[in-house]
């Protein structure tokens, strides 16, 4: 296993009533996921939250307080904590809950928490001013999303990528406005249009194994958060879906030249192996490779 795209940390004893499993850790956020199997069980204490965090519920149903606020947390829920504030948990119903949670440094809070509400993020101590909101259908297929490159131990740029998104999109859900598109000055156009040429770039020169989004981030001097908005809000679409268009396209020029060797042309590109390389032409195109290749093959 790649250890630098997929790192995966002891997990408390099996028998333990909650437990927690680092999936994956890059951009200031560990992605945690978390098991509760409480039975039903009346408000108890407070509990400091170690992190700054954003929880995304996947099963179950739990009460949180705070202060005078309470909220019930189903799947329907995206919850915002800050580190050191004391919460207190109920559960209401059997079957306990499952969630995954993005533990996110101070510094990536503020910056994630600025674009929606510059003011709070004026604040390292509390980042989060709000405390919830209800997910929406694009956080909920991110989530998924995300969770689906991590079993799949996809490439690094995919994993970072479909992170920084979610994580941005769940913050807008709990500050309830959608992700931002305000008008730019020709000038920031501009620098945004470069700023997306030379990822293209990048990618190109490096197709088979891109840059992971923190390399490209790096490179270009801008926080890999404000290089995903961009190239997205840019355009058109997202890094990854970028990155898996253009093998699609080059693997389709290659097969109407010729190419023969499936397993050998999706190594080249960078698929994990036959069976990924089908599934990714058949999505982008319609149709499986050799179809693609009998139906458009040049003939010299």
């Amino acid at each position: 296993m790649d250890a630098a795209r997929l790192k995966v940390v002891a997990r408390e004893p099996p028998d333990a009533p909650c437990t927690r499993k680092v999936l994956f850790q890059s951009l200031g956020i560990a992605v945690v996921d978390f098991r509760c199997r409480a039975h039903v069980a009346a408000e108890g204490g407070e509990e400091p939250n170690p992190t700054h965090s954003i929880v995304l519920v996947r099963r179950g149903v739990f009460r949180r307080t705070q202060q005078r606020e309470t909220v019930v947390a189903d799947a329907n829920h995206v919850l915002l904590f800050n580190a050191g504030a004391p919460y207190r948990y109920a559960h209401p119903l059997p079957g306990g809950d499952a969630c995954t949670i993005l533990t996110v440094e101070t510094r990536r809070a503020l910056e994630l928490v600025g674009r929606h509400a510059p003011v709070d993020a004026e604040h390292p101590e509390r980042p989060f001013r709000r405390g919830h909101g209800l997910s929406s259908p694009r956080a909920v297929w991110l989530h998924w999303e995300l969770l689906d490159l991590v079993a799949r131990q996809a490439r690094r740029l995919a994993l970072e990528d479909a992170l920084a998104e979610l994580a941005n999109e769940a913050v807008a859900c709990a500050y309830g406005v959608p992700v931002p598109s305000r008008p730019a000055s020709p000038p920031a156009q501009r620098r945004r249009r470069d700023l997306v040429e030379a990822v293209k770039l990048m990618i190109s020169e490096r197709l088979e194994r891109p840059p992971s989004l923190t390399e490209l981030a790096d490179v270009l001097g801008c926080s890999p958060y404000h290089l995903s908005h961009t190239f997205h809000g840019t355009a058109g679409l997202s890094l990854r879906a970028y990155v898996g268009r253009l093998r699609a396209r080059v693997a389709a020029e290659r097969l109407a030249a010729g190419a023969t060797r499936l397993t050998a042309l999706a190594l080249d590109l960078g698929y994990a192996d036959h069976s990924h390389f089908t599934n990714s032409f058949r999505h982008e195109w319609g149709v499986s490779p050799s179809m693609f290749r009998s139906r458009y093959r040049i003939h010299p």
